[in-house]
C-alpha cells in the first residue's frame, strides 16, 4: 500500500488512536514525574518522553521522513495538554494504580495497532511489521520507566504488555491481507485490551525460568501450590486483619501475596534449590510473615516503601481523584500520627508495599534477614 494512497478512513483511525494515546501518556508520566518530586524541566521531560517516546522510536526505525512528533504540532501540545492535567490534577490510590495499570496497557492496545498500519503502509515484511507495533506500544513506558530509575515493566513483572501488544500486530497484519484493514485496526485494540483485562485479573504470567521447556514444568507446577499458600495467608491474616474489612480487599492482598510468593519460589528454583525444597521455605516464611505481623514495625515498612505513592485500600476508586491548584497534593503532611493510629498507618503502609512488586520483594527480603538474625 503506497503512503499517498492510503485511504482516508484508515488514515483518521489511525491519527485519533495515536493522538489520545499521546493525551493520556502524558498525563500518566507527568503524575509520576509529580509523585517523584522532580522540578518543572523533568515534570515536562518525563510526561513528552512518556507521550511521545514509542511513536518516535517507531518513525526513527521506520526512516522515512520526519518523525510525526516533530512534524505535526498536535503531538507535542496533547503531549504537553496531558502533563498539563496532571499538573492540575491528582491522582492517588486506587485511582493512581488503576491509571497506570489500565491506561499504560489501553496506550499500548491502540499504539500496537497505529505502530503495525505505518509500518504496512511503508511495506515493512511480517515481521518488522510486528516488532513496529510493539515498540510503538511499549517505547513511551520502557524510556520513562528508565528515565525514572524503574525496571522497565515490558522486561518482566505481572501485567502483560507485549503479548497483546503482538496479538493486536498480527490482527492488524490479517485485517490488511484480507482488505479489512479498517476494520482490524478497532478489532485489534479491542482484543489486545481484553488479553491485558484477563491477564492482570487472572494472573497471568510468563515464565521467568532460564531452564524452562514445554517438558520442564517444575516452576509451572507450583502455580496451585502457590494459590494453596495464598490461601492459608488470607486464612492466618484474618486474626490480624482490620475489622470489616472489604472482600475486594481481601481479594487484592491475596493476589499480591500469590505473585509475590511465586516470584520467590521461581526465583529460588533458578539459583539452584530444590522446587519442593523453596516450596517449604515459602511455606515457612508465610508462618513467620502472618504471625509476626504486628512486629513489622514502621521504620522497616517506611525503608521498604520510601518511594511508594500514598494509598488507602479502603477508599474508592475515584476517591483518589481531585483538582489541585496549590501543586501540594503530593506533598508530605509532617504532623505525627496519633498513636491510636499507628497499627492503621502501618497497614495501610503494608497495603502500600503489597502495590508495588519491588517493594513487595524489598520488604520480604528485609524481613527474611531479620528472622535469620533473630533464629542465630
Amino acid at each position: 500500500m503506497a503512503v499517498d494512497q492510503v485511504d482516508p478512513l484508515i488514515s483518521s483511525i489511525y491519527h485519533w488512536m495515536d493522538i489520545s494515546g499521546v493525551l493520556l501518556m502524558g498525563i500518566i508520566g507527568g503524575t509520576l514525574a509529580r509523585q517523584l518530586g522532580y522540578d518543572i524541566v523533568g515534570f515536562f521531560f518525563i510526561a513528552m518522553l512518556s507521550a511521545l517516546g514509542g511513536g518516535m522510536l517507531r518513525d526513527v526505525l521506520i526512516n522515512q521522513g520526519t518523525v510525526a512528533a516533530m512534524s505535526q504540532p498536535e503531538y507535542l501540545i496533547l503531549a504537553f495538554t496531558g502533563a498539563l492535567i496532571a499538573r492540575f490534577t491528582y491522582f492517588k490510590g486506587r485511582a493512581w494504580e488503576f491509571l497506570q495499570s489500565h491506561g499504560d496497557a489501553l496506550v499500548s492496545a491502540l499504539w500496537a495497532s497505529t505502530g503495525a498500519s505505518k509500518a504496512i503502509q511503508y511495506g515493512l515484511p511480517v515481521l518488522p511489521t510486528i516488532m513496529m507495533g510493539v515498540f510503538t506500544a511499549t517505547g513511551g513506558g520502557m524510556i520513562r520507566d528508565v528515565v525514572t530509575g524503574r525496571e522497565p515493566s515490558v522486561f518482566g513483572g505481572n501485567q502483560p504488555t507485549v503479548i497483546p501488544a503482538v496479538a493486536c500486530a498480527v490482527i492488524t497484519l490479517l485485517g490488511n491481507a484480507t482488505g479489512y484493514l479498517a476494520l482490524a485496526m478497532i478489532v485489534g485494540p479491542v482484543v489486545s485490551f481484553a488479553m491485558f483485562l484477563f491477564g492482570y485479573y487472572g494472573n497471568w504470567r510468563i515464565s521467568t525460568d532460564s531452564d524452562f521447556a514445554p517438558v520442564n514444568t517444575t516452576v509451572n507446577a507450583t502455580a496451585s501450590q502457590v494459590a494453596h499458600l495464598a490461601r492459608k495467608a488470607e486464612d492466618k491474616s484474618r486474626a490480624v486483619a482490620r475489622e470489616l474489612e472489604p472482600t475486594r480487599v481481601r481479594s487484592w492482598r491475596h493476589r499480591q501475596m500469590e505473585k509475590a510468593l511465586q516470584r520467590r519460589i521461581e526465583a529460588e528454583i533458578r539459583k539452584g534449590k530444590r522446587p519442593a525444597e523453596a516450596m517449604s521455605d515459602a511455606d515457612d516464611f508465610l508462618t513467620e510473615f502472618t504471625s509476626q505481623f504486628p512486629a513489622i514495625d514502621a521504620e522497616m515498612l517506611a525503608a521498604a516503601g520510601a518511594s511508594a505513592p500514598e494509598t488507602n485500600d479502603d477508599e474508592g476508586l475515584f476517591d483518589g481523584i481531585g483538582v489541585d491548584l496549590t501543586g501540594d497534593s503530593y506533598d508530605d503532611e509532617g504532623a505525627e500520627p496519633d498513636p491510636a493510629e499507628t497499627e492503621a498507618m502501618n497497614a495501610d503502609m503494608l497495603d502500600i508495599i503489597l502495590s508495588d512488586d519491588a517493594l513487595t520483594d524489598e520488604l520480604i527480603e528485609r524481613l527474611s534477614a531479620r528472622y535469620k538474625q533473630k533464629d542465630a
